[in-house]
């Protein structure tokens, strides 16, 4: 009898456990839209400042995601009191032909807690991408995701390094 209330009590412990990490993106999730209809955890898209603008261009005679490097600070002091305060990405397509836009962490991790971001922009035209602070700093173990144009593999894209210490 008591092995097994021991067994289904560790059953319960395990379950918990493991579905912690499951429910971490279930706080907000990231919502892509337009900066007049758009919103994240309830905060309209007007109202958040743009932390991060990436355009998608030619340079060079090559396309790409431009800057190729972004860094996007978390740390308290140089948020200005950030208090939660959600994540704005815009991101623009400035040629004349559609482009892709994915932003995803390290290609190697999956599962529930990863964030896999993908979107197709018409020429032209920019959309925003609002992510949760829960949701980014716990996808970014590393500190690094990266973005790329998922419909054309031979684009250049860059990265967004995430600082939070």
């Amino acid at each position: 009898m008591h092995r097994v209330l021991l067994s289904v009590l560790l059953s319960v412990v395990f379950v918990v456990a493991g579905s912690s990490a499951a429910f971490a993106l279930q706080s907000g999730g990231v919502e892509i839209g337009d900066l007049e209809t758009g919103s994240v955890v309830g905060q309209p898209f007007q109202k958040l400042d743009v932390d991060i603008e990436l355009n998608a261009m030619e340079i060079g005679g090559k396309k790409v995601w431009y800057p190729p490097v972004s860094i996007l600070s978390l740390i308290s002091s140089a948020t200005g009191g950030r208090a939660g305060r959600p994540v704005l990405v815009k991101v623009t397509n400035t040629m004349k032909e559609a482009h892709g836009f994915s932003l995803s962490a390290a290609s190697t991790q999956t599962g529930p807690t990863t964030m896999e971001i993908n979107l197709e922009l018409a020429p032209g035209e920019t959309k925003y991408i609002g992510i949760p602070i829960s949701d980014l700093t716990y996808v970014t173990s590393n500190s690094l995701l990266n973005y790329k144009c998922q419909l054309h593999s031979a684009h250049l894209g860059g990265q967004l390094l995430v600082l939070t210490k």
